[in-house]
């Protein structure tokens, strides 16, 4: 197994530990627990790949990629982290269960396995920095921050002072600021450009502001209803 492989197994690994730890907070049964990680992640890998195809549909007209034969090939995070919300969500309306409520814990555990996987990125050489940026390790450390921001608010949730799905937002939107920042930087191959912007910088921006607008929404409801 390569280091991107490596590290991003461990990671994988690391985060759904933590969340076997909290799995009664979720709200979720042994059995539901496991059959949720299947989903979701079922739903990131199709969401990551889907993604891939639409931005990357010329390596497959011209023959430089197969589907299946190079399907380990040409994944898009972004994607996954939408199908995996996607497939959350249906898993959680499937099961009549609270999605915002479990969301709070992924953002724990999302930027901490995705933070030792870009290390993998850092030693395989892929995803790799213009000179002399090591910007998968710049982005492991921002995701490492975020992790721990998101933990702190989780624990305000968790005590009820601070709304449901605050450190989901909260991971949402540093995460796509990291990406804005980071993006510039990066020197694997991205002529698409729109306004200055590469496609995984725009879908990190409406990503900053559905966020936004969601944190701004919830406020002004819970404002609403203590009037």
């Amino acid at each position: 197994m390569n280091p991107w492989g490596l590290f991003t197994a461990a990671g994988c690994v690391v985060a759904v530990l933590w969340l076997r730890r909290h799995h009664d907070n979720l709200g979720l049964s042994q059995n539901e627990f496991w059959a949720s990680i299947w989903t979701l992640l079922l739903g990131a890998i199709a969401g990551a790949k889907l993604l891939f195809l639409v931005l990357g549909w010329e390596h497959y007209a011209r023959g430089e990629l197969r589907f299946w034969a190079d399907f380990d090939v040409g994944f898009v995070f972004f994607g996954g982290l939408v199908g995996a919300v996607l497939a959350g969500l249906l898993f959680a309306r499937v099961r009549g269960l609270s999605f915002i409520r479990g969301a709070d814990y992924y953002a724990v555990a999302i930027p901490m396995g995705h933070a030792i996987g870009r290390i993998g990125c850092f030693l395989s050489g892929c995803c790799a920095g213009r000179l002399p940026h090591p910007v998968q390790l710049y982005e492991s450390l921002g995701l490492a921050l975020i992790a721990l921001t998101s933990r702190t608010i989780l624990t305000r949730v968790e005590s009820e002072k601070a709304p449901v799905g605050a450190a989901f937002r909260c991971y949402l939107i540093l995460y796509g600021l990291l990406r804005i920042l980071l993006d510039p930087l990066r020197a694997d191959g991205r002529p698409e450009r729109f306004w200055g912007f590469s496609h995984q910088q725009l879908i990190a921006l409406l990503i900053v502001v559905a966020a936004l607008i969601w944190h701004e929404t919830t406020r002004l409801r819970s404002s609403a209803l203590k009037e």
